[in-house]
């Protein structure tokens, strides 16, 4: 976006004003603003500002910004979440709401996400929520674990064993799909969803046992 360009700006305001947006996204932030430099986010917000109108039509303004890459042993929460925010504090200081999503675990087939209101001007942050993306949309997590997600490591010290494995299989006689025998065993070890999910591999460590057919998996002796 060429916000330095007096020309862009002139023709952008007029297309505003003709439109009449009541929300205007700017998506990605990177694209507004250049640098990450404080001065040059002030300077961005002010460009934006310019071409709005003001008063009662004044559009509000949603800003989609990245995190940076955090930290092997970090996992902020609530306010501390402000701090991810990529390039300068400005971006943070300035819009009177800001949002975080994060994504739920590093299982790329995991879909759910963890959103959390991290500053709120005008009223309370509210409690941190969990939501899963189905094709374009997000439907509530009820049952999410949070104690998991705040320690993504302490999974590691937790060992699914083969007495596990036959337990949640009822000793061969039930037969689950992948998803119910990962939750079986979330439930009955505490095992976060990723170890569960490697226990349960075609090719892991119980792959003599493991039987998959039609979606469905058993244990066999």
């Amino acid at each position: 976006m060429c916000l330095s360009r007096d020309d862009f700006r002139a023709q952008l305001s007029a297309e505003i004003r003709d439109f009449g947006p009541e929300v205007i996204i700017l998506d990605p932030w990177n694209a507004a603003a250049r640098d990450e430099k404080a001065r040059e986010y002030l300077g961005t917000f002010e460009l934006i500002r310019s071409v709005l109108p003001t008063g009662d039509d004044a559009p509000a303004i949603g800003i989609v910004a990245h995190t940076r890459k955090p930290r092997a042993d970090e996992r902020a929460a609530g306010r501390g979440l402000l701090n991810l925010l990529a390039g300068s504090y400005v971006l943070g200081s300035v819009p009177r709401t800001v949002f975080v999503m994060q994504a739920a675990s590093d299982d790329t087939e995991d879909n759910r996400v963890v959103w959390t209101c991290c500053k709120n001007n005008d009223g309370e942050l509210g409690a941190r929520s969990a939501w899963e993306r189905r094709n374009g949309l997000f439907a509530p997590v009820h049952n999410f674990n949070w104690d998991t997600f705040d320690n993504p490591r302490s999974d590691e010290r937790v060992t699914v064993t083969a007495d596990d494995m036959v337990e949640i299989f009822d000793n061969g006689r039930k037969q689950l799909t992948r998803a119910d025998a990962a939750k079986a065993l979330q439930t009955l070890t505490g095992a976060g969803r990723t170890a569960c999910y490697t226990a349960l591999k075609a090719n892991g460590r119980f792959a003599g046992h493991l039987v998959e057919a039609d979606g469905l998996l058993s244990w066999k002796f």
